[in-house]
């Protein structure tokens, strides 16, 4: 499951022109809505994130995959080219549980386009069991937050030319879940005591923390931040739980949880649709529609503290400028 339900998009790895193409049939000419823009969509080699980048590339946008696994990503990036009749589909290889991994990816980025006028935070994993990232970071943070934060400051010179372009837009995925999340300061990577659905919730929380810190940062630049709620869907984001191993059970999920598609319209209408342009600070579902998020989300205080600490783990602003 992804989103909606406590759970990997990858390993770690929406509303009228958004809702259409996410609708769309295979195949066939792209509609031109995002032509000559550069969508960039994290954990796109399956589930939610292939679903996006798919919609993203039929609405005619030159497509970025970030993902981690390079086999998986050419087989998605040929699907997504063939389903969307656009061949304007890249990949880029990045491991979002390695800071160096992610500043190298948006180097490559860099090196390859002028702008960037989408970002869709999008990769997730959700861990029974406390493992720690690369740099000593626990992964569930690492992966579901730090990436987000450390990508979009990256990312932040191109995206800051494709609002001089048209507009940029950042969209991270966040999760239903995020109404039962806590931001524990004394305990943010579970050292004293790690359960693997806190730890989720935890993340999703900080992704709408992060995201309407941003918007506030990024305030009349012309780049803007919304997160969304894609509802309750099958993906891979469950496969370290016991009830999603048995294939009979994944199968049961599979028939009462949202397809990967429909989860993507919310990210897809938030990162398309005409309505929302300069739109900013908001979370958006898979119809289209503003909603509220938890009381938690909106403690300015602690979106403040968490950036700060964002910060500090990532090594943001350290050596030179940040947001």
């Amino acid at each position: 499951m992804h989103g909606g339900g406590p759970g990997s998009e990858s390993s770690y790895d929406g509303g009228g022109a958004a809702a259409s193409a996410a609708d769309s049939p295979a195949g066939g000419a792209p509609n031109a809505a995002l032509r000559g823009r550069v969508c960039l969509v994290t954990g796109a080699n399956r589930g939610i994130g292939r679903a996006t980048a798919a919609a993203l590339a039929r609405l005619g946008a030159t497509v970025v995959m970030l993902a981690r696994d390079a086999r998986l990503a050419a087989a998605a990036r040929e699907a997504v080219a063939r389903e969307s009749g656009n061949e304007r589909v890249t990949v880029v290889p990045a491991d979002l549980a390695s800071f160096s991994s992610i500043r190298a990816a948006a180097g490559e980025v860099a090196a390859r386009f002028e702008a960037v006028h989408v970002l869709v935070n999008n990769a997730g994993v959700n861990l029974a069991r406390r493992q720690v990232s690369a740099n000593g970071v626990e992964l569930t943070l690492a992966v579901n937050h730090l990436a987000p934060f450390l990508l979009t400051h990256e990312l932040l010179p191109l995206l800051r030319r494709g609002a001089a372009d048209g507009g940029a837009r950042v969209v991270t995925v966040t999760s239903e879940f995020e109404r039962f999340g806590r931001v524990a300061f004394g305990n943010l990577q579970g050292e004293r005591r790690y359960v693997g659905l806190l730890a989720y919730t935890q993340s999703k929380l900080a992704n709408v923390l992060f995201t309407y810190e941003l918007a506030a940062r990024l305030a009349g630049t012309g780049v803007t931040a919304n997160c969304v709620y894609p509802g309750l869907v099958a993906t891979d984001l469950m496969r370290d739980r016991l009830l999603f191993r048995a294939p009979w059970l994944r199968a049961l999920w599979g028939r009462v949880l949202l397809s990967p598609e429909a989860g993507a319209k919310a990210s897809v209408y938030a990162a398309s649709a005409p309505e929302v342009r300069g739109v900013t600070g908001r979370c958006f579902d898979r119809r289209g529609r503003e909603v509220r998020t938890s009381r938690r989300s909106y403690d300015v205080v602690a979106r403040e503290r968490l950036w700060r600490v964002s910060e500090e783990l990532t090594g943001v602003g350290s050596g030179g400028a940040t947001v």
